[in-house]
């Protein structure tokens, strides 16, 4: 089918961009609602099992629901750094405390949690 110059497939493509390309897709339950566009896995509870073998190899209890529970804190504390300055609630001078060991480790949750959603979505089984 063609509609124009373009084929439909081409034409849903260029939508789905337009549309997908001003989300922020911060919030799990909107990372999974477009993911859900290229596959039917259960793309946070794989990650989850990913993370659990590959970087606890199974020695604690890690699921979905603490996967995304962990990217949403990071989110949100990002949040607030980018929209209110990371003033403490109701002081317009005070900032919350922050440190380096805090920096790199939500660096490595996102980058772990990163690399174990490719890997679900690059895995044939």
């Amino acid at each position: 089918m063609r509609r124009g110059e373009v084929t439909l497939s081409e034409a849903m493509v260029e939508h789905l961009r337009e549309k997908l390309a001003v989300q922020a897709l911060q919030h799990p339950g909107k990372i999974s609602e477009v993911l859900r566009l290229v596959t039917e896995k259960k793309v946070w509870y794989e990650a989850a099992g990913c993370i659990y073998q590959h970087f606890f190899q199974g020695r604690t209890t890690f699921n979905e629901k603490k996967l995304r529970s962990r990217y949403l804190e990071i989110t949100q504390r990002r949040n607030r750094i980018a929209h209110d300055a990371d003033l403490v609630d109701g002081d317009l001078k005070q900032r919350r405390a922050i440190d380096e060991a805090e920096v790199t480790d939500a660096i490595d949750w996102i980058e772990r949690i990163a690399l174990a959603i490719a890997h679900v979505l690059d895995d044939k089984g």
